[in-house]
């Protein structure tokens, strides 16, 4: 029974034992990589499509007249003005406005809405390169709470007079007690909230526009949009779902990628032991014999060879190197490993063996 064990435990394969623990790893990754992907494709959730589909489409409009008129002065009349040109800022009286506004949808609702028309003064100082809000005056012209109305269109008419005069001699007063020189514009804004509601989805809409007159400055620049369009589409999802079937060649794949690592960690742990460095007194005493009598040193295969049944035994190694001397003969070696580690060193003197033997 003991010879057996001995012969199974040499059978294994020795290697190191990093290598060893990294073969062990890999099993256990690979195995687990294999039931991770199987649990996924049994588990592989339905596809889900969503497609973009227009809902709702409305569009903001302005159209937008301005009319700047000048005070009495020999200089200018109003009837000699031409359109777009720069004005000077101390000669106009008012400024007449007018804004038409539409709100144009693609179907009917019920459509909420309100307006406001602001006039605001802004001014902006600038200074090493960085620019500073220092003034920034709302003062509400008109003011229209909600109203509702089912169609898929409103508009909004509105005529507005704006006091340029007051407006510039306040930025020229502002400048000059402030100390401050600063870029400054009167903006007319018309803001227009819409609320309603297509197919249960809210749709939201805020419009705001700006008509920009310079004050503060000799010469007064107009800016604006006469004929402004703004465009939104409102979008809604839809959700296709479509069953997914279990791939079956990944099935398998996973499958056999648990066996390979199984397989590996079972032949590993199994059949495999660390190469360990054990220090082995035999081999160490063998080693030096070798190395002292090394050239006197005659390997055999076969111990039968020679007669060890009627050989003298001697006590250690220096007595059979004496008798070498001696009888000017080899010194024969027999080195046996199994059952268990041996060594014969042999000299024949006159016909006569003399033996040791390391155990």
């Amino acid at each position: 029974m003991q010879k057996n064990n001995r012969m199974r435990i040499n059978n294994k394969i020795k290697i190191s034992k990093a290598l060893r623990a990294f073969l062990i790893l890999l099993s256990i990754v690979i195995f687990a990589f294999g039931s991770g992907n199987l649990i996924k494709t049994f588990k592989s959730k339905d596809q889900i499509t969503l497609e973009n589909k227009e809902a709702y489409k409305y569009k903001n409009n302005l159209k937008t007249d301005s009319k700047i008129n000048l005070r009495e002065n020999e200089y200018i009349k109003e009837d000699e003005m031409i359109s777009d040109q720069t004005y000077l800022s101390d000669l106009i009286s008012d400024i007449d406005l007018g804004l038409n506004y539409n709100y144009k949808g693609n179907a009917k609702s019920n459509i909420t809405y309100n307006y406001k028309i602001e006039a605001v003064v802004s001014a902006i100082y600038s200074n090493n390169g960085k620019t500073y809000d220092v003034l920034n005056k709302v003062e509400e012209l008109k003011k229209v709470e909600d109203s509702t109305i089912n169609s898929d269109e409103f508009k909004i008419d509105e005529k507005i007079n704006v006091n340029y005069t007051k407006y510039h001699q306040f930025i020229k007063n502002f400048k000059q007690e402030m100390g401050l020189n600063t870029d400054s514009n009167l903006y007319i804004r018309l803001t227009v909230n819409t609320k309603t509601d297509i197919n249960s989805q809210k749709v939201e809409n805020t419009y705001v526009s700006n008509y920009s007159i310079t004050l503060g400055e000799k010469i007064a620049l107009v800016s604006y949009e006469s004929n402004d369009t703004k465009e939104e589409t409102v979008k809604y999802e839809i959700e296709t779902r479509k069953a997914t079937n279990i791939d079956k060649k990944m099935l398998f794949l996973d499958i056999g990628i648990m066996i390979i690592g199984f397989a590996l960690f079972m032949f590993i742990t199994k059949r495999t032991e660390e190469l360990r460095s054990i220090r082995n007194e035999f081999k160490l005493e063998l080693n030096r014999i070798l190395r002292s009598c090394e050239e006197k040193i005659v390997q055999i295969e076969d111990i039968k060879q020679i007669d060890i049944k009627h050989a003298t035994k001697v006590k250690d190694i220096t007595q059979l190197l004496k008798l070498s001397d001696e009888a000017l003969v080899p010194i024969y070696c027999y080195i046996k490993e199994e059952p268990e580690q041996e060594a014969y060193f042999i000299v024949t003197k006159y016909e006569k063996n003399y033996i040791f033997i390391l155990k």
